[in-house]
């Protein structure tokens, strides 16, 4: 693996951490159970992309980072101050949602920046990308005003 592949590799560590990280966050804030149960289903997959990816660290005798610990603050307090009021399906849809955009974006720049990454790689980062849109769809219907 090259030297951008491991950047695109680490960069995309982090894009599935932080998704992952908001599921764990968000999701004890839900009554509802077959919300809950469709967050939990979501969050699974996160957690596949991680342990498919761990393979690729593994083979360049790397270790993925875990999200740092100012990064968790700012994200457990941002989590918590938006659903103080509201911890409602459509509200906590809207905020995965918005993440899962903000990992489109995230996804499209790598693959653009760095055309010359492997296929397997490219290939990983396409699925996630599916995953992300896959999220919007299911909470799509959750959105209410």
């Amino acid at each position: 693996m090259n030297k951008n592949n491991l950047e695109v590799l680490k960069e995309f560590n982090k894009a599935i951490k932080m998704g992952e990280d908001s599921y764990s966050l968000v999701i004890e804030k839900v009554k509802d159970e077959s919300f809950k149960n469709l967050l939990y289903k979501q969050s699974n997959r996160y957690e596949q992309f991680l342990n498919n990816i761990k393979s690729d660290f593994d083979e360049l005798n790397e270790k993925p980072t875990d999200t740092p610990l100012q990064q968790k603050i700012m994200g457990w307090t941002s989590i918590n101050l938006n659903t103080l009021k509201d911890s409602s399906n459509s509200h906590i849809s809207e905020m995965l949602i918005q993440g899962a955009q903000m990992g489109i974006i995230e996804c499209n720049k790598l693959i653009n920046t760095y055309p010359d990454i492997n296929y397997s790689l490219k290939s990983s980062i396409k699925n996630f990308l599916n995953l992300q849109e896959d999220v919007i769809y299911e909470l799509t219907p959750y959105l209410k005003k």
